[in-house]
């Protein structure tokens, strides 16, 4: 058993998540996106149009913090609930053309954050953090997103 707080990963990961959250919330605060909408964008602008509770499953969040996001991202005009015309009680989560014109910028966003994130790690090892990490939460919390992704040829 480690006690060394240096060699825990659950602490290091939670660092490095709230750097990232603070990074993003500072980067959408002019938009009136939050760090936790954040996620949802970027899920949604890879499967425009999938049901509510299939958002929850591929971002491994509950129902409840679901419909919150959604909500406040509709208040902001970014996305638009939908019945799903297969089950009339199941609601479609589409981005509106507000959510298309804010993709570059939030991108360019977590783009701007990983590099600061990998900045003391070369390519190599980069690659090497990226792929452990990648195995590290398809062995936790597995969502089977990539199986039917068009952008597939591109993951590692």
């Amino acid at each position: 058993m480690n006690t060394c707080p240096e060699r825990s990963v659950g602490r290091w990961l939670s660092i490095l998540h709230r750097m990232t959250m603070k990074h993003v919330a500072d980067g959408l605060k002019e938009h009136g996106v939050g760090s936790g909408q954040a996620m949802f964008l970027l899920e949604l602008f890879h499967c425009d149009g999938v049901r509510q509770e299939e958002l929850s499953r591929l971002l491994n969040v509950d129902g409840a913090t679901t419909t919150r996001a959604i909500t406040r991202l509709t208040q902001e005009g970014l996305v638009e609930r939908r019945p799903d015309p297969e089950d009339g009680r199941a609601h479609r989560i589409h981005l509106t053309p507000k959510a298309a014109g804010l993709q570059a910028h939030l991108l360019q966003v977590v783009s701007s954050c990983d590099d600061q994130l990998l900045s003391g790690l070369n390519d190599e090892e980069q690659e090497l953090f990226l792929k452990l990490l990648v195995k590290m939460g398809q062995a936790t919390a597995p969502s089977g997103r990539c199986a039917g992704c068009k952008l597939s040829a591109n993951c590692p």
